[in-house]
């Protein structure tokens, strides 16, 4: 029982690795302040991807949506991208933000920190790429 416990403890922090790693390999931030200062300085919104460990949709959008050459190149070029975990980093990220339901994406206007608009669910690569040009005009219309 002992180990059971013992690898049930090891699983549930290896997430917080894994989406590091997700993180760093695809050019995202971590941290809401850091990215929320980078957005304001590169003029651009703030894509806020809120998953969690336990969500096979959410691995399935990060895996067959964020990384597909349709979507990665926008986000590069036009947005900061923040991911975060909905419960292991519950406390990096306003309140506003929470919510129940993963993979959920909030898009920010950096400059006050209003939602734009979010997305709640998968949502397969043309799909999102709507929701990028919503929010690029979106955004554009509050300049």
């Amino acid at each position: 029982m002992r180990n059971i416990f013992i690898l049930l403890l090891l699983s549930l922090t290896l997430f917080g690795a894994n989406i590091d790693k997700f993180a760093q390999e695809m050019g995202y931030e971590r941290d809401f302040s850091t990215a929320l200062l980078k957005a304001k300085k590169a003029h651009k919104p703030l894509v806020m991807i809120l998953g969690a460990d336990y969500c096979p949709w959410c691995r399935k959008f990060e895996n067959k949506t964020l990384q597909s050459t349709l979507i990665k190149p926008i986000l590069d070029k036009d947005f900061v991208v923040l991911i975060v975990d909905k419960k292991y980093d519950i406390k990096t990220f306003p309140s506003k933000y929470r919510t129940q339901f993963t993979p959920k994406v909030f898009f920010i206007d950096a400059r006050d920190e209003n939602i734009l608009f979010e997305t709640a669910g998968y949502m397969k690569r043309k799909e999102f790429a709507k929701s990028l040009d919503k929010a690029q005009n979106l955004y554009r219309a509050t300049q």
